[in-house]
């Protein structure tokens, strides 16, 4: 038993955007099989078949990725004392907005903490937290010095604190899997571990979201529409709160679909570009001078707003929008790869921060965000040039990253 748990398997072919892609949106449709909510409108054949098609279209193109991500393990000089400069810059950051909001959202529940954040400041502190959490994770796993792993847990608790529960998940997902990369072969006593861990991770997820929005069981279960298979079955309400979560995005777009015709949009191209492409920073700042207003998407119900990567897009243009919004993901990860093998001090880290850009997608549109957009684009040119510097060398260590083998040799 032990040498079976020992055996190592190869995750980090798993590690790619296009992968990601098909596997997040694969599971909100597997999760609606088990038919725990009664407000889940049943999945279209047209919306299956648009996930079918472009399923196989980034099959293929991630087949073609994977030929070329030999470039992000490389070997490259780091300096430890930049590193250690810029995360008291963030903890710097972190007080800034405390003192400027003048409260702190898990001490003060008065406040609504989606509006918890100082302008400009909040999105680098942001961006910051999560762009180097992953490279003190990864600092770890190269050094093997606990600073890197107090300094990574400390922003973590932070966004804890902060109510920031989608960062957190960048940060665990991305860290996740930059682990798959740099590892690529993984012990399956890791794996079993990590399986068995899930209900666990479910219930805290689900006990802490219930906790931050003060929703109560009966609330949960009655208001928020469990079926009568989840209120018989003995499970948690807080797994409920999980499986809502990730399936609901699917759900909304959904609503949206079935309601195209009676409420939805039709042929807005200007709402389309502004609230789809363009950085939301930008169109929140034209809004009064261009007269524009955030489209209003139809919800399953109120309290659940996720509507993944394509909702907007299809309630302002229809199918036309989505097929848009899909080509461009396709580009964005292009692009995204692009950088990440032309300035790749930081590759493997814009890497597995790419791969969780697109698996989030599930949940919400990421691409026109400013902080995704610099963790992706800005933060991997400016800190290449920063970290190579010549003459930032004194006191620095050597990152080495596991040469990988082709393809055709892990066969």
């Amino acid at each position: 038993m032990r040498g079976l748990l020992k055996i190592r398997v190869n995750l980090g072919f798993l590690v790619n955007p296009f992968y990601l892609y098909c596997i997040a949106f694969s599971i909100p449709i597997i999760a609606y099989l088990l038919r725990w909510s009664k407000i889940f409108p049943g999945l279209s054949a047209y919306l299956i078949l648009f996930f079918a098609v472009t399923f196989i279209i980034f099959i293929f193109a991630g087949y073609q990725l994977i030929q070329k991500r030999q470039d992000l393990f490389i070997r490259h000089p780091f300096n430890q004392y930049l590193y250690d400069i810029i995360f008291w810059l963030i903890i710097l950051l972190c007080f800034i907005n405390i003192f400027y909001m003048g409260y702190l959202p898990i001490l003060d529940r008065t406040h609504n903490y989606r509006e918890f954040g100082m302008p400009v400041v909040d999105p680098l502190f942001n961006s910051l937290c999560i762009f180097f959490s992953v490279n003190y994770f990864h600092s770890f796993l190269d050094t093997r010095k606990k600073k890197f792993i107090i300094y990574f847990l400390l922003i973590l608790f932070i966004q804890i604190v902060l109510f920031r529960r989608s960062s957190i998940i960048w940060i665990i997902t991305s860290s996740t899997f930059l682990f798959l990369l740099y590892k690529k072969k993984v012990s399956l006593l890791i794996i079993t571990a990590g399986i068995i861990s899930i209900p666990l991770l479910s219930y805290c997820f689900g006990l802490y979201g219930n906790a931050r929005s003060k929703l109560s069981k009966s609330f949960v279960l009655n208001e928020l529409g469990a079926s009568d298979a989840f209120k018989n079955s003995g499970i948690s309400y807080n797994h409920y709160m999980t499986y809502l979560y990730v399936s609901s995005p699917l759900a909304n777009l959904q609503e949206n679909i079935n309601k195209r015709g009676e409420e939805v949009k039709k042929g807005d191209t200007r709402d389309f570009l502004f609230y789809c492409l363009i950085p939301e920073t930008f169109t929140i700042r034209l809004e009064k001078p261009l007269h524009l207003s955030p489209p209003v998407c139809n919800l399953i119900t109120p309290e659940l707003i996720a509507g993944s990567i394509f909702m907007v897009s299809f309630y302002t243009l229809g199918w036309y929008g989505m097929i848009i919004m899909f080509f461009y993901l396709f580009i964005f990860i292009l692009l995204g790869s692009y950088v990440n093998r032309k300035w790749n001090t930081f590759g493997l880290e814009a890497f597995s921060l790419l791969s969780a850009t697109v698996s989030l997608s599930i949940f919400s549109n990421f691409l026109n965000r400013l902080d995704v957009i610099m963790m992706l684009f800005i933060y991997p040119v400016l800190f290449h040039f920063i970290f190579t510097k010549p003459g930032k060398s004194a006191g620095s260590s050597f990152r080495i990253l596991p040469t990988p083998k082709p393809l055709n040799a892990e066969r």
